[in-house]
């Protein structure tokens, strides 16, 4: 659990990375507090690696401040304060030496005694469940197990902030669904801050307090990940998280508490408490997640407090959970529900349905004449 009762582990402070004519990372404001975990999530390119060099002290930036545990970095502290920072790279980058060895080369390089290095070392091999690897090379391990031996060498040393550039990635299924809750254990024992950068939103949910979307150097959302996952700011956020449920509509009336909006050739009316800065005549994009989404048959009502939209089934694609369908409104409009097993074999291709869900389950997002998005 995040402490605010003791320094922040990390603070950016209006920094700017720049290369010749371009920024490649704007960050005006973002803390982390201790015990708090934040994954960072967006496309190739977006700034993560940057963000990570810069919050590792490998990296000034053109224009801001860094603190670690409310210290100023500047040139003559930054070694030390380094020495509060711990990284793990995607790749384990183990030493050629013993497994024990490399789990302690992290206390060695800070001057730890090698005995007492050694213990310490140990403590986290058991805690990372590779204890019984001490004395072997690392040439011989599996991909999982040389991913925790680097995570044992990363909390032996104790940091109070511990940054993650794709750890996980290399590693099958397998390995992955096992190491992350250990990791993520771990972290809320010690009580360490901690930046994850991944691609995998399943892992960022799994590790995350906070999730921050980055893209073009810039931070378009950050916030609990249920809530960035519900409520995404912009279309370019919703995309990123792969949300393909965006309906295009427009505004027709606001009056009172309410906003009608039109979907195709169809209508809804929506509370406009979530929707403040909409006018008649915007464009809008209606967020709905699919598995939020019942099929019915027309004239079937829609239950109470639901909202209906008629279309006709374009296509059944088989998953694990069961089906997900894709419903054509009108206009080229689609919308997607998933529907659980032995639901989906009345909603054949061409089939007359109505898609219905609660009004909690749209959110609304403005689209600007450029093709950008704000919240509406």
């Amino acid at each position: 659990m995040p402490r605010h009762d003791s320094p922040a582990a990390l603070s950016l402070e209006g920094i700017a990375v720049t290369v010749p004519r371009r920024t490649i990372l704007d960050i005006p404001a973002l803390t982390l507090q201790r015990g708090e975990v934040l994954a960072v999530v967006g496309p190739n390119g977006a700034g993560k690696s940057t963000l990570l060099e810069v919050a590792a002290l490998l990296r000034r930036p053109a224009h801001g401040e860094v603190f670690i545990n409310d210290q100023r970095v500047t040139r003559r502290n930054a070694l030390a304060l380094r020495r509060q920072i711990a990284m793990v790279f995607q790749a384990p980058l183990l030493l050629d030496t013993s497994v024990l060895a490399n789990a302690a080369a992290g206390l060695r390089f800070r001057g730890v005694p090698r005995s007492r290095a050694e213990a310490t070392a140990r403590e986290w091999l058991i805690r990372f469940e590779v204890d019984g690897l001490a004395r072997r090379s690392p040439r011989g391990l599996s991909g999982g197990e040389a991913k925790r031996v680097s995570l044992a060498r990363a909390f032996a040393v104790a940091p109070a902030l511990l940054l993650l550039d794709e750890p996980f990635t290399a590693l099958d299924a397998a390995s992955r669904a096992a190491i992350i809750p250990d990791a993520r254990a771990q972290l809320e024992a010690t009580g360490a801050a901690a930046i994850v950068v991944t691609h995998d939103l399943d892992e960022a949910m799994a590790l995350g307090d906070r999730l921050a979307i980055l893209v073009g150097g810039r931070i378009l959302q950050d916030a609990p990940p249920l809530e960035v996952i519900a409520r995404p700011a912009t279309l370019a956020v919703a995309r990123l998280l792969g949300i393909h449920c965006l309906l295009p509509a427009r505004v027709t009336e606001r009056r009172d508490d309410l906003l009608h909006v039109s979907v195709g050739n169809q209508s809804l009316t929506l509370p406009a408490a979530g929707a403040v800065n909409s006018r008649v005549n915007d464009s809008v994009a209606l967020v709905i997640h699919p598995g939020r989404v019942a099929l019915g048959r027309p004239p079937d009502p829609a239950p109470p407090g639901w909202h209906a939209l008629r279309g006709t089934v374009a296509r059944v694609t088989p998953t694990a959970a069961g089906m997900t369908v894709h419903v054509e409104l009108d206009r080229g409009v689609t919308i997607t529900a998933h529907v659980a097993p032995g639901c989906a074999a009345p909603f054949d291709s061409g089939s007359a349905v109505s898609a219905r869900f609660p009004a909690d389950a749209i959110h609304l997002i403005g689209v600007e004449a450029d093709g950008c998005a704000g919240n509406a």
